[in-house]
């Protein structure tokens, strides 16, 4: 298997082998097969740095400007691995602030929740409470929760059970979900487009800032303390997605904010990447989205009044 079959493989595991192949394959189209890698570290930190570094400084603005609103200083935690852009962002933005990013691992094989996508098995044997006892959250009052989204799976098995006496407050990327506020759906409605692309951008992030790790399944306790289990992907996976972070970063050291109309105009950039994928290069943007899930609405049907502030 060569590097890039492996690296579509680890794309397979985010998106279901047809998109990934599909995907990897637009890439391919656009770089060439010469000096792929290097070729693909370059093209990587640009789609992160012009193409998402704009939204990523708009959500962490957007983020910053709730946390003035609820009066909550200390720390803002970015679900990673898939927070990881917007995490990045915040790390210049907030640099001297009353507000600052944390990083914690939790997924749903963590929590024992269903994938239709990924179908992992975890093993944490209850160590769950004690990695976010360390981070702080069962302790704190107000926990403001950034993630990509997009259903709130992860939200609710939290405030039933482990952070049920917190004040829990997530913000999203894209939000399936009315209950839970989405950056990219305010965006969306006010750029007047279609609503259904914030779910392609969602997934888009999958490909454009690859994984560097595997889904962590494991919580371990080491000589510092408790931590989750995490192991490297493939060398492109890992080269790719520092790049795109790196653009990012570089986005967000050049943007000391962001309009309005500059949000617009990057969230209109993004549409029209999305269509320019249609006919079979790469952009930066899917061409479709994943399945949606197909218990979605049940879920939402059943999403309990009041369960958050």
């Amino acid at each position: 298997m060569t590097e890039i079959e492996k690296f579509e493989k680890v794309l397979a595991n985010e998106l279901t082998p047809g998109l990934a192949g599909l995907y990897v394959q637009g890439l391919v189209n656009t770089l060439g097969k010469e000096r792929m890698i290097e070729k693909g570290e370059e093209w990587h930190f640009e789609i992160g740095k012009n193409l998402y570094g704009p939204l990523a400084v708009g959500f962490c603005q957007w983020v910053e400007e709730y946390c003035q609103g609820i009066r909550h200083g200390g720390a803002v935690h970015f679900a990673l691995r898939d927070a990881a852009p917007l995490q990045e962002s915040a790390n210049v933005q907030w640099d001297g602030k009353m507000i600052y990013p944390v990083g914690i691992y939790v997924n749903r094989p963590l929590l024992g929740i269903e994938d239709e996508i990924a179908p992992q098995e975890a093993s944490v044997d209850g160590n769950m409470r004690v990695y976010l006892g360390a981070l702080g959250l069962l302790s704190s009052s107000n926990v403001v929760w950034a993630d990509t989204g997009a259903w709130g799976t992860v939200i609710k098995v939290l405030k039933q059970g482990l952070l049920k006496d917190v004040n829990l407050h997530p913000l999203f990327w894209f939000s399936h979900n009315p209950g839970i506020p989405g950056y990219i759906n305010h965006l969306l409605k006010e750029a007047a487009l279609n609503p259904c692309l914030g779910e392609v951008i969602n997934d888009s992030l999958e490909c454009v800032f690859p994984q560097q790790y595997q889904r962590p399944l494991e919580v371990v306790q080491d000589k510092v303390g408790w931590r989750v289990n995490l192991e490297h992907n493939n060398p492109i996976a890992v080269t790719w997605g520092r790049a795109a972070l790196a653009g990012v970063k570089a986005a967000a050291r050049e943007l000391s904010g962001i309009t309005r109309a500059q949000e617009i105009v990057a969230i209109n950039k993004l549409a029209e990447a999305h269509e320019g994928a249609k006919t079979g290069g790469c952009t930066g943007v899917l061409p479709q989205n994943t399945p949606t899930w197909s218990k979605g609405e049940q879920f939402l049907a059943e999403w309990p009044k009041g369960l958050l502030p």
